[in-house]
């Protein structure tokens, strides 16, 4: 499903670039229509709102807060929806916003037939009142899907991505480029300049060269989807609206069909498998934490979720965690690369990880990535009652005194 816990960096990355374009061609296709008006921020028309304010021009103001309103209402109408699907453990969280977007921007699109031919710069509405509440509709209903949008993907990032507007992302671009210019600075005075090729290599994955990487992409993402709005606005403005439209219905294709995996925490006291093996949570160390990737329909496949999330957010008493995977997880190479990076930090907090459940087809994949560099042969298990033996063996080695 769609959400932040879920989605590792590089879904949230595809995601993200992927509705920036369609944010970009929203926006200019507005911009041609109405004359000038943005609707995919809201900072221009916040502007525009002050300045008609100050001059005592009732209309202006009037459409420009409408305008504003307009886009937080998207934004508060996705936050309702996605909180509500979580609150009802619905399939998936984000579906049904992107699904009103869908709907909104088909709205827009009989808008654009409707008035074909017809001036509705908005500066000339302000002053005839001609067509003003044509401009009205479809401009609402193009901040509204902005708003959708906007709040929809801050969701599935966790707050640290906007696709809508490139303000924010040109500054986060900034700041980054800096970090890893001092970050190879630093490398090459202290090794040498001979060392470069090598970090070339280590470069691509420090976290300030894949944000760079993604932003820079997200603002290419945006500029391209303008370019194509503008072509098709002027080649065919009957279908210009039929290409997002079409790609947005595609993603909530795949969202349905390969949902993300859960990551939940067994219930020692009434898990069936736990049972069957005659495990009792009595018979386990307070310092063994046991999750399983699960989804609520246990014969649909599903994506791999953010491994590395998971294991910040894991309670810090929790000295070796068990992580039971299902066959029916699709874990490719990116996978695998994640869930090292997890690994690796459990590392750093002196604390383990022990796998279990891991079919031929997954450890394939696996083989291809560094999860084998930075995880134990030995916690590499293949059944939960192994897993737990494993790790309370480690527990014991973790609590002996150094040097015994």
């Amino acid at each position: 499903m769609l959400s932040a816990r879920a989605y590792s960096f590089r879904q949230k990355s595809r995601l993200a670039i992927s509705l920036s374009w369609v944010a970009g061609y929203t926006n200019v296709i507005t911009f041609l229509l109405c004359g000038g008006v943005v609707v995919s921020h809201t900072t221009g028309n916040v502007t525009h709102f002050g300045e008609a304010f100050a001059h005592g021009d009732l209309r202006a103001t009037s459409y420009f807060g409408f305008l504003f309103l307009a886009f937080l209402v998207g934004a508060m109408a996705s936050a309702f929806m996605t909180e509500t699907a979580l609150r009802r453990s619905l399939r998936s969280k984000y579906i049904l916003p992107i699904a009103v977007q869908v709907f909104l921007l088909l709205l827009l699109s009989i808008g654009l037939n409707l008035h074909q031919g017809v001036d509705l710069s908005w500066e000339k509405a302000m002053a005839s009142g001609d067509h003003l509440w044509a401009l009205y509709w479809m401009t609402g209903v193009a901040s509204l899907a902005m708003g959708l949008q906007n709040a929809t993907i801050t969701k599935v990032s966790g707050a640290v991505i906007r696709t809508t507007h490139l303000t924010g992302v040109t500054t986060d671009f900034g700041i980054e480029i800096v970090q890893l210019y001092l970050w190879w600075y630093d490398k090459i005075t202290a090794g040498g300049a001979d060392r470069w090729r090598r970090l070339i290599v280590v470069s691509r994955r420090h976290p300030s060269a894949q944000r760079a990487v993604l932003l820079v992409s997200i603002i290419g993402s945006f500029l391209l989807g303008a370019v194509l709005g503008t072509w098709s606005y002027h080649w065919r403005p009957t279908y210009a609206l039929g290409l997002p439209v079409a790609f947005l219905c595609f993603i909530i294709y795949k969202d349905w069909r390969t949902p993300i995996a859960d990551v939940k925490e067994l219930d020692l006291l009434a898990d069936p498998e736990l049972a069957a093996a005659g495990i009792v949570k009595s018979m386990l160390p307070p310092g063994l934490g046991i999750y399983r990737l699960s989804h609520h329909r246990r014969d649909q496949a599903h994506g791999a979720p953010d491994f590395q999330n998971w294991a910040e957010r894991l309670p810090r008493h929790w000295r070796v965690v068990i992580l039971a995977l299902s066959p029916l997880t699709r874990l490719d190479s990116n996978s695998f690369i994640d869930l090292a990076s997890a690994v690796q930090k459990l590392h750093e907090q002196d604390r383990d990880l022990v796998l279990c459940g891991v079919t031929p087809i997954q450890f394939r994949e696996m083989e291809k990535s560094d999860l084998p560099n930075v995880l134990d042969p030995d916690n590499l298990c293949p059944d939960m009652e192994f897993a737990i033996a494993r790790a309370m063996g480690r527990i014991e080695q973790m609590l002996q005194p150094a040097g015994v």
